[in-house]
């Protein structure tokens, strides 16, 4: 009697652990390093050479604006000069004085101008910039997504980032285990003519 119960009790345990493991996904872990893939997609130096563009016309502008402030303080010391020379009458010393006022006005204004264009079009291009990391790194996490259903990937982790502490994420990962090879020319694939996607960098000495 005892055996029987042994061998039902075996029996049921067996089938709990049959089930059990046939509920644990199969799919393999695997890696990928999101800052490689995104700076050797080919959209990101595309996307690289606009906000450059943008952020050369602004410097520009903002060298001319400059520029004329300069000019504006020159004017500011030499009416400051004059104001005081003795040569001139009471009168045109008071006009000096007022022309020196007013211009002190005009600079100041030149001045917040100044100011407000530096800090609108560094908001403009930190918000361009936020944008375009964000449309692409879509475009990658879509694809990585695709590619992990696909290919029955249990999970996909990146390597590329550290911890709050300053440490690896990833410690260690086998490099049969990471498909950024494989994301990267799927990414490039429909490359036009006539681009160039980054080369891929030397990442034997990286410690990331």
């Amino acid at each position: 009697m005892k055996n029987t119960v042994a061998a039902v009790v075996a029996t049921i345990t067996l089938g709990l652990a049959l089930g059990a493991s046939a509920q644990v996904p199969t799919g393999r872990i695997v890696t990928v390093d999101l800052n490689r893939i995104f700076n050797e997609y080919y959209k990101t130096p595309i996307a690289s050479s606009k906000l450059k563009e943008t952020a050369d016309s602004f410097n520009k502008e903002h060298e001319e604006m400059l520029a004329n402030y300069k000019k504006e303080i020159d004017d500011v010391n030499k009416l400051r000069e004059e104001q005081d020379k003795p040569e001139y009458s009471a009168d045109v010393r008071q006009q000096k004085k007022k022309a020196l006022e007013d211009k002190l006005v005009e600079t100041n204004k030149i001045q917040h101008d100044i100011d407000e264009y530096r800090a609108s079009h560094r908001k403009i291009l930190e918000e361009q910039t936020q944008r375009m990391r964000t449309t692409i790194l879509k475009e990658i996490n879509d694809i990585i997504n695709k590619e992990a259903r696909d290919a029955g990937y249990q999970l996909v982790l990146d390597k590329s980032g550290n911890t709050l502490n300053g440490v690896p994420s990833i410690v260690f990962s086998q490099d049969s285990l990471e498909i950024t090879d494989d994301i990267v020319k799927i990414m490039n694939k429909n490359q036009p003519k006539g681009t160039e996607a980054p080369k891929p960098a030397d990442n034997k000495d990286d410690k990331k």
